[in-house]
């Protein structure tokens, strides 16, 4: 009888346990109630209940750390409309009416930044949204300016550096698209070097609030006394270098280092990349103070894949190597390309890159034979053909074959 008064009396003491574990489950935080389950689940003797109890620790730590990290990437990852970043009405305005609402992971990081003065390096691939990440935030702080009144006027306020005329066309164009949708208006010129000196005097007179130029002609108008360098220095207030991977192998830095002079202390510098290089970490040292270094890895938590994911690539090469490849001998070469072309093996756009001009034309009057429309686009080319070629590839009206020189 006493032995079973005993047995009940541990069962109840039990329960008591049971019930006390159950009320400290309902406060308990998700990772440590999943830590007491487990606990649970190990045996009844005291070294059991201990070891559990050490194990279930440092796995609910780790479980906690995990959920930790998951929520912070959750957090990350949310998509972010542009009317949180704080922009001006007319800015969201023109944005809304280009069917523009959603940011990309670059122009998430990197715009909230640049409003706050920081100077930034931004490391993103090729139509990640780089132009509009730092275009947003320069309108937004120049038309802040503007509605206080406290626009300096005796020299752009802004500088748009790139390196070559095609990309000052094409982020003119971009600027311009949102300003012209916006009723505060701002003036945005671009400057090219083969404009006359009496054009460059003429658009640079006002003085514009935003100049798209290259290195070579900024640095040519500052010698030739059509900017002057104390000016630039009283009301440059921002200056984007885009592209910025390509700008030294334009052989720009002698132009960069002439204009440095000029910059102002207080001239917030922005960056932008596409890749990473030891002539991105130059010119970070030479022209930015400081800054925060973002990339589209860092910003997004996924694989930075240099090349979009829906561009297909072929290799046609004449030795192997370890990489998705097409190998044949010299004379194949051009006759694996028409195979591609033909049996329609690639639907989009097509560049074709050749390692010299000669054989460009060469693979151009190939295709010709088979009616297949192509064209070359090359250094040595005009202006206004290169840009006429971009064109009628848009339209898709031609493959297009770029000369290149492979190391």
């Amino acid at each position: 009888m006493a032995k079973k008064q005993k047995q009940r009396g541990s069962l109840r003491g039990e329960e008591h346990v049971e019930a006390a574990a159950a009320a400290a489950h309902e406060d308990a935080p998700a990772a440590t109630r999943r830590g007491r389950r487990l606990r649970r689940k190990q045996g009844a003797s005291g070294s059991e209940v201990a070891e559990g109890r050490s194990a279930d620790a440092a796995s609910g730590g780790v479980e906690e750390g995990k959920e930790e990290e998951a929520a912070a990437a959750e957090e990350e990852e949310r998509e972010v409309t542009f009317d949180e970043l704080g922009l001006d009405e007319q800015l969201k305005r023109a944005l809304r009416k280009k069917g523009l609402t959603k940011t990309t992971p670059i122009q998430r990081e990197a715009i909230p930044l640049i409003l706050e003065g920081k100077d930034v390096v931004a490391k993103a691939k090729t139509g990640s949204g780089k132009t509009f990440a730092y275009l947003l935030p320069l309108l937004q702080e120049l038309l802040k300016l503007c509605k206080e009144g406290r626009i300096r006027k005796s020299a752009p306020n802004a500088l748009i550096l790139v390196p070559t005329r095609e990309l000052c066309q094409q982020v003119y164009n971009e600027a311009s698209s949102l300003l012209e949708l916006c009723t505060s208006k701002l003036k945005i010129v671009q400057v090219t070097a083969s404009m006359s000196d009496k054009d460059i005097k003429l658009a640079l007179s006002g003085p514009p609030n935003i100049l798209v130029t290259t290195p070579a002609c900024v640095a040519a108008c500052i010698s030739k006394g059509i900017v002057q360098g104390s000016s630039i220095k009283e009301s440059l207030s921002m200056m984007i270098l885009d592209e910025a991977d390509l700008l030294l192998s334009y052989r720009c830095e002698d132009d960069l280092k002439a204009l440095v002079p000029h910059i102002p202390r207080s001239c917030q510098s922005i960056l932008m990349s596409a890749t990473s290089s030891p002539d991105i970490d130059k010119l970070t040292k030479l022209l930015l103070h400081n800054p925060f270094v973002l990339t589209l890895t860092e910003v997004g938590h996924a694989k930075d894949d240099v090349v979009p994911r829906n561009v297909q690539q072929f290799w046609i090469k004449l030795l192997p190597i370890f990489c998705p490849q097409i190998s044949c001998s010299a004379k194949d070469k051009m006759l694996y390309i028409l195979s591609l072309l033909k049996l329609e093996l690639i639907q989009k756009k097509v560049l074709i890159f050749v390692n010299s001009i000669d054989n460009a034309f060469r693979l151009r009057l190939f295709l010709e034979k088979f009616a297949i429309r192509s064209a070359v686009l090359n250094a040595e080319l005009p202006q206004n053909s290169r840009l006429h070629i971009i064109e009628i590839i848009d339209l898709k009206l031609y493959y297009l074959v770029f000369p290149c020189f492979i190391l």
